[in-house]
């Protein structure tokens, strides 16, 4: 993987770790990314390549027409098929798919003009290494992850009973595929975006049969890519979700999937959500799917 690049306020670029960024950047913490610190302080935009892509960090607001001008130009020789688009703003970073430098130039403009890094759809997933389940947040859900190894994906009988001394039953959806998609099996009691009381009138019905049916499907194209896998994914995931006409959930949290194959060799799909952050919105009403 390639450096990467840093455009500054006059359009022209500096090797992100160059003498010569060092030099006009001064003294700073020595903890501190150069990059980061060139994008959040000082309002240069930086492109880094990834495998799939390259991931393009900038300040919303904080940048100017000379420096968006010199990305572009970086963006359109290079011809990157994919941009994760790192925005910085109130202390923190979010995160969009992007689907190249044009996609990049008109979602860019709005946050040069003073517009918001709010996502654009109501729904965002960023693909996650399972390495990051060592992280202190998924210890909850690393026994799991170890059962599902040990058991070679094969569903053990008592699977409920341990789901439930780990603290994760209320926190799982179990689906089923069926021709036409997938079908819930369980749906926990603590998942934010069913309605209380709601999970249990889910189960048996398709998950896109649901108030907010854009989600459903949207969900369900991502538990079918899931399941043929074959193995455990991760991905962190920004939602809006419709709960009624007049009500939302908006929220982060971390999706954990992992196929099971059943006793009469039945597939099986399990997603465990750990929220990050939840909040219900009161909102104007409007039509849903």
């Amino acid at each position: 993987m390639s450096d990467g690049i840093l455009i500054d306020e006059k359009g022209r670029r500096c090797p992100d770790r160059s003498w010569e960024l060092a030099r006009r950047l001064g003294k700073i913490d020595r903890d501190l990314d150069p990059a980061a610190f060139a994008v959040r302080e000082r309002g240069f935009i930086h492109i880094r390549p990834q495998e799939t892509g390259a991931r393009v960090a900038l300040r919303v607001g904080g940048f100017n027409l000379e420096t968006l001008a010199g990305a572009l130009y970086e963006l359109k020789e290079r011809r990157f098929p994919r941009i994760i688009l790192a925005m910085f703003t109130e202390g923190e970073w979010f995160y969009e798919m992007l689907g190249g430098a044009w996609e990049f130039a008109d979602r860019a403009e709005h946050l040069l003009a003073g517009g918001t890094a709010a996502p654009r759809l109501p729904w965002l997933a960023a693909e996650r290494s399972l390495a990051a389940l060592g992280l202190p947040d998924f210890a909850q859900v690393r026994p799991l992850v170890e059962l599902w190894r040990r058991c070679c994906g094969r569903m053990p009988v008592d699977l409920e009973r341990l789901l439930a001394g780990l603290g994760l039953l209320d926190r799982m959806i179990l689906v089923r595929p069926r021709r036409s998609g997938f079908v819930f099996a369980h749906l926990g009691g603590s998942i934010e975006c069913v309605r209380p009381g709601h999970n249990v009138l889910l189960l048996d019905r398709a998950v896109h049969d649901q108030h907010d049916r854009d989600y459903g499907a949207w969900v369900e194209r991502a538990y079918a890519e899931n399941l043929s896998l074959g193995r455990p994914h991760l991905q962190s995931i920004r939602a809006t979700v419709r709960l009624s006409e007049t009500t939302a959930a908006q929220g982060r949290y971390d999706r954990l999937t992992l196929p099971w194959d059943g006793s009469a060799n039945d597939r099986f799909l399990m997603g465990i959500s750990l929220t990050r952050e939840h909040r219900c919105v009161v909102e104007p009403p409007r039509q849903v799917g």
